[in-house]
């Protein structure tokens, strides 16, 4: 499964690096108004004629740190954990891996509070309750009521069950004419 992925990802970096101009064009008006940059701002222009080191370094970059990281866990994962256990190793890995907490702040303040919403607002009222009120409950609660209603004109005389079914026929061919 990682294999096709790794064929598919390196020609498409590639391809939208040296296609971009064909498919947006030098300093074309793409987005339009869609995305509002001030004047001062827009150096959309002058990126596209930076140097070629500097547009290919972010991507050498990371091929650099991704092959780096591949190699250092691949081979020297016992150095690593060794390097972790010391104080000053422990004290780094501390400070990548909790991040000053930015993903715990953002999970429990901003993430809870939208999935509570979502749970309480959406589900238990719209999912739980209008649809089920309106749905299925509802219409077997419907049903229920009217077939109570009905069953008092079951009197179990013939002429009762006939004028019934011509009074229902009657209004039938009156609110359906064409």
């Amino acid at each position: 499964m990682l294999l096709p992925l790794i064929i598919l990802s390196v020609p498409s970096i590639f391809i939208g690096f040296y296609t971009k101009d064909v498919i947006i064009g030098v300093g074309t008006d793409f987005w339009g108004t869609a995305l509002f940059i001030r004047p001062e701002n827009y150096n959309l222009l002058e990126a596209e004629f930076a140097n070629f080191f500097n547009k290919i370094l972010p991507l050498c970059l990371s091929f650099f740190g991704a092959c780096l990281s591949f190699f250092l866990y691949t081979f020297f994962s016992e150095n690593l954990y060794w390097l972790k256990r010391t104080f000053l190793g422990n004290r780094i890995y501390n400070f990548l891996n909790r991040k000053w907490f930015f993903d715990k702040v953002y999970v429990e303040v901003l993430g809870q509070t939208i999935l509570s919403f979502a749970f309480h607002g959406s589900y238990k009222v719209v999912d739980r309750g209008l649809i089920e009120f309106f749905g299925p409950f509802g219409l077997s609660y419907t049903v229920y009521k009217n077939a109570l209603f009905l069953s008092r004109f079951q009197t179990g005389f013939l002429y009762h069950y006939s004028f019934i079914m011509f009074v229902g026929l009657s209004l039938i061919l009156i609110f359906f004419q064409t």
